[in-house]
């Protein structure tokens, strides 16, 4: 049977880091209970209250601990580091004995310090998650607030470029038509407006007959002295008087345009016309031999017509080349075209086709005014579906708390809670270093 080790005395000096020993022996004298927690906890619920921190035993070690045991460089010769365990059984550390009873006493106390301080810890950490989940789900919304709103702008930004770059809302097109707007767009007598009757132009009736108006209110009122309007299709063209009118006539002036132009363009009328319409028998028509020549046509239609249209060109080519301008300094046979085939968008050959039929002193523009406020409108349409989410979003978040310095308080309060706990639990492992270890004081000589 082994020998019963021999027991240790209780008033034999033990040595231990003076420091420890002073902050441990302060703490039990001091007796100050842990204060118990009362609603919402604050620095006076530390398990070291703020009421101690500023005490010469606890001043820079507690600012020590609240670093992360760390010394900044402009602190390194102002700032005494405490005792730790990996340093304590270096020589240069600072001991003095004790009796090893006093030292059972304190390190029973730091026990139980330490116990509370790690329940205090767990208070304080249950706080702090409590309120960062609430302003993580707030951060959270508002991200995506964020997100809907940065969207919902976007898409209100590509809206206003696609209307500038198609010229949706400009003045001249609001206003004014595409077939001529401004001083100058305007023969001064004679202008003929042509409209193609077809299956293909049936689906712009609505926007042809609202060029013509603005074209007529705008242009032909003010500048023109003379007009006539007919429509051309595959077989006919139907003529609304046999020769240019005077736009101050009582019965065949203007108003009767208007009524004419109304009354005989619509959808059900052009449906029942095959496309292409007959562009030479047109020119032929109202631009041969014997007929009064227009000083300027103005042409709504769909598209280039199919098949040959390099006769369609010639004939043009031939009129210009051998006819005479209707005035001195007029240009010959100059035509505003509007095309309202949206599909021609990007057709060289189209684009080519009708450039050379208006001449160079003509114009040649495609509407796509139908389409793209049908492409507007979907975008309006999601702008208004992001407004609709944003607002929802908002009254939400409008119910929600804002936590943020309450969440950046507790924060700092479980740092400093955190930082109690590891210097006692430090120094209560330094107490149970100097009570195991061997290497007591040496008894004083006699």
């Amino acid at each position: 049977m082994a020998p019963k080790a021999k027991k240790k005395d209780p008033n034999a000096p033990t040595l231990i880091p003076e420091d420890t020993y002073l902050r441990a022996r302060k703490l039990a004298d001091m007796k100050v209970p842990m204060a118990a927690p009362k609603g919402e906890l604050k620095d006076t619920e530390w398990c070291i209250g703020p009421q101690l921190h500023s005490m010469p035993e606890f001043k820079q070690v507690i600012h020590y601990w609240k670093q992360c045991a760390i010394v900044s460089y402009n602190e390194r010769k102002d700032l005494k580091t405490p005792s730790r365990t990996r340093a304590v059984e270096d020589e240069s550390t600072m001991k003095k004995p004790h009796p090893l009873k006093e030292l059972k006493e304190l390190f029973k106390y730091m026990k139980s310090q330490c116990k509370q301080a790690n329940k205090r810890t767990g208070q304080f950490l249950k706080q702090l998650e409590k309120k960062e989940g609430k302003e993580l789900k707030r951060e959270g919304l508002l991200k995506q607030i964020s997100d809907v709103d940065k969207a919902m702008n976007e898409e209100l930004r590509s809206a206003r470029r696609f209307t500038e770059k198609q010229g949706l809302f400009e003045k001249k097109y609001m206003i004014g038509s595409k077939l001529g707007y401004g001083e100058g767009a305007g023969p001064r007598k004679h202008a003929l407006i042509l409209v193609e009757a077809s299956d293909k132009q049936a689906a712009w009736v609505e926007e042809t007959k609202d060029e013509i108006t603005k074209l007529i209110n705008e242009v032909i009122k003010e500048q023109t002295e003379t007009l006539n309007l007919a429509i051309f299709s595959a077989g006919t063209q139907t003529l609304w008087c046999p020769q240019f009118q005077s736009k101050e006539d009582p019965k065949k002036g203007v108003a009767d345009a208007e009524k004419w132009l109304k009354k005989n363009i619509n959808p059900k009328g052009f449906a029942q016309q095959s496309f292409p319409p007959d562009y030479c028998g047109m020119l032929n028509r109202f631009t041969g031999e014997g007929q009064t020549q227009p000083w300027r046509i103005y042409i709504c239609c769909s598209r280039r017509p199919d098949g040959n249209t390099e006769e369609v060109l010639q004939v043009v080519r031939d009129l210009r080349a051998n006819g005479d301008p209707p005035a001195k300094g007029e240009p010959i046979l100059p035509m505003n075209i509007v095309a309202f085939d949206p599909t021609i968008c990007g057709n060289d050959e189209e684009k080519a086709f009708f450039e050379e039929l208006a001449g160079p002193n003509g114009s040649f523009m495609i509407d796509t005014s139908q389409e793209d406020l049908v492409a507007l409108d979907k975008m309006l349409k999601a702008v208004q579906v992001k407004k609709k989410q944003l607002d929802k979003l908002n009254k939400k978040l409008d119910k929600m708390e804002d936590l943020s310095e309450r969440v950046t308080e507790d924060r700092a309060l479980f740092q400093v809670q955190v930082s109690l706990q590891r210097m006692l639990e430090e120094d209560l492992a330094i107490i149970d270093w100097a009570m195991k270890n061997e290497n007591q004081a040496a008894p004083l000589e006699i």
